[in-house]
C-alpha cells in the first residue's frame, strides 16, 4: 500500500514510519516546517533511514537497528501526501485535528476522498471534521495511539512497546475496498461502526488530565530542579487521593455509556466481572498455547476481543487487555497502575496531558454527561483545576458540543450516521451470560 503519515516527525508519526515500511509499504512522511519538522526531515533524508530503538530484552525479541526508507519520501508538501497515499494517517494530538483538517481540504483531499485516521482520535472528533470535509467523509478514530513511544534524537524513534489490541471505530461511509485496506494494514485493530466505543472508551481522558493536574506543583517543582517524576508510579501508584479521583473520572465515562445502551464492564453498580473473568481466561489459555509465536499470538488476541469490541471497559479492564495486567476483582485503580510493567520506568509528565485532554477529552465528556443528565462533578473539578491553572480558557478545539443538538449527539456517539457497505465482523454488544460468551468466543 501506499501510506501517508501527517506529522512523521512525531513520537508516534516515527513508530508509524517504522513499522508502515518494515510491512513493506511505501510512505510518504509530511512534516510541518517547523524547527523540529525541518530537523527531522533533512535528518531523515541525510541518513536515508531512521534509527528504531527497542527496549532490552523486549518481548518480541527485536533488535535496535537503522531502517531504510526505501521507496518511501519524507517532505513538506501536503499536495504529495494526498496524491501518495491510499490511506492517511494523523499522527499528531487531537486538538491540532481542525487545523490539519482546514489546510488537507485546501490542499484538495476531497478529491481523492481517502479514509483518514485519527491516531488517537480523543472524544467527539469527526463531527467538527465533518464541518470541513462534509458529512460522511471516511474518518477511521483509534480509542488509543498503538504505542508506548518517544523520540530521543531527530531521525530516531524508541518504541517501548506496541500495543497488544486495540478499538477503532469506522465513521461515515466506507467501501468494500476501504475496510480491506483497513483490516489488512492494522490486523491488531478490532473494528467496529459505533463512534462512542472511541469516544466514550477515551482512556486518555481519565488517565492523563487529573494526575496531572493534582499533582501540578509536585510536577513543575521537580522540573525545576530537575529531578526524575515517574508519572504513574509517583502521581498515581503512590498517591491514593489521585487514584481515588481517577476512578471517579472513569465512573462518569461508563455511566454515559450505560446511559446509552452499550455494554459496559467496570461500573460500580454492575461491575460484570464474571463474564470479563471467561471472556479473559479463554483467551490466556489460547496465548498460552501459541505463546512462541507473535503473529498467532496478535490474531488470537483479536478474534477472542471481537466479542466486546462495542463494550466501554473500566482502566482496568482495559489495562488488562491492552497491557496484560490480569484484572483483580476489588483491586483499586491505584493497585493496577502499580502493578502495570510499561508505567514503571519512564513515564515522564508531558504538557499534552493538559493541553490535549482537556479540550478533547474532560470538555466533550462533561458536555455529553451534561446532555444525558448523568452527574460530572468528578469532571467538573478537573476542569476548575486547568482554569486555576491555566488562564487561556477555551482555546483551540475546545470540543464544547454547543451547537450540536442532543439528537445529534446520541445519533452520532450509537452509529447512527455512518455507513458501511458490508458488515464489519463484530459480536452482539447485548451479551450477558458467561456461557453465552463462551460459546461467543469459542467459534
Amino acid at each position: 500500500m501506499n501510506i501517508g503519515i501527517h506529522s512523521v516527525s512525531s513520537q508516534s508519526g516515527g513508530a508509524y514510519l517504522v513499522d508502515m515500511i518494515k510491512q513493506g509499504h511505501v510512505v510518504y512522511g509530511y512534516a510541518r516546517t517547523s524547527h523540529h519538522g525541518v530537523e527531522f526531515v533533512d535528518t531523515v533524508n541525510q541518513q536515508g533511514g531512521i534509527y528504531l530503538i527497542r527496549p532490552d530484552h523486549n518481548r518480541n525479541d527485536e533488535a535496535s537497528k537503522f531502517v531504510p526508507l526505501g521507496d518511501g519520501k519524507i517532505g513538506h508538501d501536503l499536495r504529495s501526501l494526498i496524491d501518495h497515499s491510499d490511506i492517511l494517517i494523523i499522527a499528531h494530538p487531537s486538538h491540532y485535528f481542525v487545523k490539519t483538517i482546514q489546510e488537507l481540504k485546501e490542499a484538495g483531499i476531497t478529491e481523492k476522498r481517502i479514509p483518514i485516521v485519527l491516531s488517537p482520535s480523543r472524544t467527539f472528533a469527526v463531527p467538527y471534521l465533518w464541518e470541513i470535509l462534509g458529512a460522511g467523509y471516511p474518518f477511521v478514530s483509534f480509542a488509543t495511539c498503538p504505542y508506548s513511544c518517544k523520540t530521543p534524537h531527530s531521525g530516531t524513534v524508541f518504541i517501548k512497546r506496541r500495543k497488544r489490541n486495540w478499538v477503532a471505530s469506522l465513521e461515515g461511509h466506507f467501501n468494500h475496498e476501504h475496510v480491506d485496506l483497513l483490516e489488512s494494514l492494522f490486523p491488531q485493530a478490532i473494528f467496529n461502526n459505533i463512534p462512542a466505543t472511541t469516544s466514550i472508551g477515551n482512556i486518555g481522558a481519565v488517565l492523563h488530565p487529573a494526575p496531572y493536574l493534582l499533582n501540578y506543583e509536585a510536577i513543575k517543582q521537580a522540573e525545576f530542579y530537575e529531578k526524575v517524576y515517574n508519572f504513574y508510579m509517583d502521581g498515581i501508584a503512590d498517591n491514593p487521593e489521585v487514584a481515588n479521583a481517577l476512578e471517579d473520572v472513569d465512573q462518569v465515562r461508563l455511566k454515559i455509556a450505560d446511559a446509552l445502551g452499550l455494554q459496559v464492564f467496570g461500573l460500580r453498580e454492575d461491575p460484570r466481572d464474571n463474564v470479563w473473568k471467561v471472556l479473559i481466561d479463554k483467551l490466556r489459555r489460547e496465548e498460552a498455547r501459541h505463546a512462541d509465536d507473535v503473529e498467532d499470538l496478535r490474531h488470537i488476541r483479536h478474534d477472542h476481543l471481537i466479542v466486546i469490541s462495542h463494550a466501554i471497559t473500566s482502566v482496568q479492564h482495559w489495562l488488562d487487555y491492552t497491557y496484560g495486567v490480569r484484572k483483580i476483582k476489588g483491586e483499586s485503580l491505584q493497585k493496577a497502575i502499580g502493578r502495570t510493567p510499561t508505567y514503571q520506568k519512564n513515564s515522564i509528565p508531558q504538557s499534552r496531558y493538559v493541553e490535549e485532554d482537556i479540550p478533547t477529552g474532560i470538555v466533550p465528556l462533561l458536555a455529553i454527561a451534561e446532555r444525558l443528565d448523568i452527574d460530572g462533578a468528578p469532571l467538573q473539578r478537573v476542569l476548575d483545576l486547568y482554569h486555576t491553572h491555566y488562564k487561556n480558557g477555551t482555546g483551540h478545539d475546545w470540543r464544547d458540543l454547543a451547537h450540536f443538538s442532543t439528537d445529534f449527539i446520541v445519533d452520532y456517539l450509537t452509529g447512527k450516521l455512518s455507513v458501511i457497505n458490508r458488515r464489519v465482523p463484530v459480536q452482539s454488544g447485548l451479551i450477558s451470560d458467561p456461557e453465552v460468551v463462551y460459546r461467543v468466543v469459542n467459534l
